[in-house]
């Protein structure tokens, strides 16, 4: 194994066993929600269950032209997240699947299965909120819930395209608090302290090795290894700063 490998992995091993402490979830590798204590504050993410709102859920059900229109969006998303600007693929993202559920119309199957997405994700939420008090993370899924009972309404009512727009707009509130975006958060958070540091030393040097690598795993699509490796940085960030006597930024 190299040696950069063989580090990084040395350096990976107490952060793993930590958020497994963390985590709240249905199997060893894929945890349904997490919650650290990193640089001053808590940070809380929830995975996306199968079944979330996404371009993919409303494409079968657009026009042929439509479909081209919303692929297209996708895959200009995706070479702005390959490309390191994480920020706009994920808006990109957002837009996309935005622009899929406006124009799609779908049976009362398709809006079901979203419905039953979102509902999956307030159960997640759920079970984290009762673990511990987020309030960020609570006014979301009240705000979701409100978003999704206003999408069956409408579902209840015959109007199927607005019952996909209002599925769409929740599962976007929803994502606020995906691995990746809270990732990208603690990330951007732990860049700027390092950045402040006129001569980081090996510690410092070491968490912004993280932090790269974390991004590149953002880039690729995998938010749980953004996450793990985003929170680990902080905590050397945090042990540096112990030593330093100094103040986490707020």
């Amino acid at each position: 194994m190299p040696r950069f490998r063989t580090h990084l992995l040395t350096l990976l091993a107490p952060v793993c066993a930590v958020l497994s402490l963390a985590a709240c979830g249905d199997g060893p590798t894929l945890p349904t929600s997490f919650a650290q204590e990193a640089g001053g504050r808590t940070w809380v993410a929830v995975a996306e269950p199968a079944g979330m709102p996404d371009a993919r859920t409303w494409t079968p059900f657009l026009a042929r032209a439509q479909a081209r229109q919303v692929r297209a969006m996708l895959a200009d998303a995706g070479k702005l997240r390959r490309s390191g600007d994480l920020e706009a693929g994920l808006a990109a993202e957002a837009n996309a699947r935005l622009a899929a559920a406006l124009a799609a119309d779908p049976p009362v199957a398709g809006v079901n299965a979203a419905l039953n997405g979102l509902r999956e994700w307030e159960t997640r939420a759920g079970d984290r909120l009762r673990a511990g008090r987020y309030p960020g993370l609570d006014s979301t899924v009240a705000a979701v819930a409100t978003q999704r009972a206003a999408a069956e309404e409408a579902l209840g009512r015959g109007d199927h395209r607005g019952a996909a727009s209002l599925a769409a707009q929740a599962g976007e509130l929803a994502r606020a608090y995906s691995p990746v975006r809270v990732a990208l958060r603690l990330v951007e958070r732990a860049e700027q302290r390092i950045d402040g540091d006129p001569a980081p030393g090996p510690d410092l040097r070491r968490a912004r090795l993280l932090l790269r690598t974390a991004r590149e795993a953002m880039a690729m699509g995998d938010q749980t290894r953004a996450m793990r490796r985003a929170w680990y940085a902080q905590q050397i960030i945090d042990a540096h700063d112990a030593r330093e006597g100094a103040s986490p930024p707020r």
